[in-house]
């Protein structure tokens, strides 16, 4: 079996290793990644929270900010105060004097003029658990996409399953974006989820599947610019469009094109093809990416290719079991992936929390901060996977440390830039490795089973990602008894 792998790399050398094919496959291949991180993060937006207080029984034109003196005596005769002078954000006086918490709320508009989805939803005060819980059962999709999809690509081929990524996703978010309330939203987000990360997952294997091993880390720093500037393009994006239910619906349309293009440009890998028993059309493939690149194939070149391929279509899951390296290998994966998982996506949620403009921060943190992965990629090429990851995932830990003690110990309303630096170094760091992973894993899996290995490796990043929102919100009240209590429910 991997001596019919290290033949079809042979083919793919000859026929250019990354070429103008190669380049017109990658350009159709980014789309995904690029669309992917508008939904990946568009919660960070959804969930903004502007300054609120509870709804005056008396004032059906009731606003945060008061515009007559009446209606300013009306709020500090309903809505307490704290020793500071600081309206109550959650409570409310009742008519026997009494303090309880209110179900409605008016909220500040001076700074988000939009509605949220935690506005909509009185996601906030008693109900803020109930943001979370969207974030949770959309990370739960990420787990099943990733265990299923890879399965599926493995079944029907790489280009049919991203295809179908590209409409159930995009058809789901359009659906989400009328839901009625945060249930149905978090039910169409988590088929969302399951085709977001089915998209990326295919995406890689596909771009290692097309590239010669010569010019793989070439392709891969080439993918690598799609993630940040999605990230970056959705920060433009949500602060002109602040309405959650149009960013929505904008962001669910482009997985619908991109699906259409798909059909026509994207291509099958030949991996898949041989090792699938499709001789002609892989033979056909090869002969295509050959003449697009400006290459020309010997004759016969399949002979080789066919010679052995029985084993590896007979390659069973079940075998790594009798392969200890393999095995071994495959843990350690599990474990990696579990911690980028947790800390790359805490980071990302955590923008909210930081100081200064939501639109700035996640700019630097979620898009910038994943910029210098692409020179990294080049220097593994010299150094090795191994030693690359190693040196990243320790300044991204040491990063996380810091800033915990920074969170507990600095006055961070003096000091809030120091913060950022810091998420942004550990933001690199984990970034690096996670985007690496995708390479480094599918080059030590076997091609048979590299789709399902890569999308189990990944299921394990979507339990960290699961953990992820529930340690940011750790500060909500009575948060992860909520969480629990309606998870089982």
């Amino acid at each position: 079996m991997t001596s019919t792998k290290s033949k079809i790399d042979y083919v793919i050398e000859q026929a250019g290793a990354f070429g103008k094919y190669q380049w017109l496959q990658l350009l159709c291949l980014c789309m995904g990644s690029f669309l992917a991180a508008f939904h990946f993060l568009i919660i960070v937006f959804h969930s903004i929270t502007p300054k609120h207080r509870c709804k005056l029984p008396e004032w059906e034109n009731d606003t945060f900010s008061p515009f007559s003196e009446v209606h300013n005596q009306s709020i500090y005769q309903w809505i307490p105060v704290d020793k500071d002078g600081i309206l109550d954000s959650c409570k409310i006086y009742t008519n026997n004097n009494e303090t309880v918490e209110c179900e409605e709320h008016v909220f500040d508009k001076s700074v988000y003029w939009g509605v949220t989805l935690n506005q909509q939803f009185e996601m906030v005060c008693g109900n803020r658990w109930a943001g979370t819980t969207v974030k949770v059962v959309y990370t739960c999709g990420l787990i099943a996409g990733a265990f299923v999809v890879g399965v599926v690509g493995d079944r029907i081929g790489r280009k049919l399953t991203m295809i179908g990524c590209y409409f159930v996703g995009g058809a789901a978010g359009i659906v989400a974006a009328f839901s009625v309330n945060y249930y149905m939203f978090a039910a169409f987000r988590f088929f969302v989820a399951m085709s977001m990360v089915g998209i990326v997952l295919i995406k890689n294997i596909i771009i290692l599947e097309i590239t010669g091993p010569s010019r793989r880390v070439h392709a891969g720093a080439a993918k690598s610019f799609s993630w940040p500037l999605g990230a970056m393009l959705l920060a433009l994006l949500s602060y002109y469009v602040q309405d959650w239910k149009w960013s929505q619906l904008i962001i669910s349309i482009t997985p619908l094109l991109a699906g259409f293009l798909s059909i026509f440009f994207l291509k099958e890998t030949p991996h898949y093809l041989v090792t699938k028993g499709k001789h002609k059309e892989a033979e056909n493939m090869f002969l295509h990416m050959a003449s697009v690149n400006g290459k020309t194939l010997p004759e016969n070149f399949m002979n080789e290719l066919k010679e052995g391929e029985e084993a590896a279509v007979t390659e069973k899951l079940k075998s790594i079991l009798k392969a200890p390296v393999l095995l071994k290998r495959t843990a350690i994966s599990f474990y990696l992936w579990f911690v980028f998982g947790l800390s790359f996506y805490g980071l990302s949620f955590n923008v909210a929390h930081l100081t200064g403009s939501i639109y700035i921060n996640h700019v630097i943190i979620s898009g910038v901060a994943s910029l210098p992965t692409i020179p990294l990629f080049f220097l593994s090429h010299r150094l090795g996977r191994k030693l690359i990851s190693i040196l990243s995932l320790s300044v991204g830990g040491a990063m996380l440390i810091v800033a915990a003690f920074l969170n507990a110990y600095v006055d961070l309303s003096r000091y809030s830039y120091v913060t950022i630096i810091v998420s942004m170094i550990g933001k690199i760091g984990v970034a690096t490795v996670f985007t690496m992973s995708y390479l480094w894993c599918s080059e030590f899996y076997p091609s048979t089973l590299r789709s399902t290995l890569v999308g189990l490796s990944s299921l394990f990043a979507r339990v960290g990602s699961v953990l992820a929102p529930i340690i940011v919100d750790l500060d909500a009240p009575n948060y992860a008894f909520h969480i629990c209590y309606r998870m089982c429910m």
